[in-house]
């Protein structure tokens, strides 16, 4: 797996390290006001939830490649993180005052700064999810969310090109799985999306698209 950012810091002499997520794999990140670790998200898709010490969790974004994480602005001892694997993704770890250190062109510090705009317009992006009360909504707003964003266009549909478990849908739309269940036969029933369920993909036909336009759910 090639990168620039690997050359990038390479070539400066910023120390990294990189992960390897598979599908499905996840890393733990609590605050350390210490060492302010930053990740860069260079290869794959992920999403991060904010867990709380009596389990409660929050969904927070999902985030793609070119996206960086940030563990400064979470700056509690009371949580902590976790970055889920969507897809194999690969992440290049790195600390502050490495970067600060190290750091020998400006171009590579405005190519920082464009990762910190685009990440903040998938938050954006994902923030969507939540604003909805219905559960209905929150899962058909993250279908939405992934249609638009990695979405791979069809004659008739758009297929979201990785495995979504119903379990998965449930963690990122506060919900449990009985409901997602409910809701994701809902929309198969009226012709708006197909679930494979072996492979865990979904498709939503053009037919969705219409029914969130008439619905006036986006």
């Amino acid at each position: 797996m090639s990168s620039k950012w690997k050359q990038i810091f390479s070539e400066s002499e910023i120390p990294f390290y990189i992960y390897k997520l598979n599908k499905g794999d996840s890393l733990i990140f609590q605050y350390q006001a210490k060492y302010q670790p930053l990740i860069i998200v260079f290869y794959g898709t992920v999403y991060i939830m904010k867990i709380f010490t009596n389990s409660e969790a929050i969904f927070l974004a999902i985030l793609t490649n070119k996206s960086i994480i940030d563990f400064n602005f979470f700056d509690s001892n009371y949580v902590y993180y976790k970055v889920v694997a969507l897809e194999n993704t690969y992440l290049i770890k790195f600390f502050w005052l490495d970067y600060i250190a190290h750091c020998k062109y400006l171009s590579t510090s405005i190519k920082l700064l464009d990762l910190f705009r685009y990440t903040l317009r998938q938050y954006e992006s994902s923030s969507y999810i939540l604003m909805h009360k219905s559960i209905r909504y929150r899962v058909v707003q993250l279908l939405l969310l992934l249609c638009k964003d990695f979405g791979i266009l069809n004659n008739n549909y758009v297929l979201i090109p990785f495995e979504l478990s119903q379990k998965t849908i449930s963690y990122i739309t506060g919900s449990n799985p009985i409901t997602v269940n409910k809701i994701v036969n809902f929309l198969i029933k009226r012709l708006f999306i197909k679930y494979i369920v072996k492979n865990k993909i979904i498709i939503c036909y053009f037919s969705f698209f219409s029914y969130l336009r008439n619905s006036k759910i986006t």
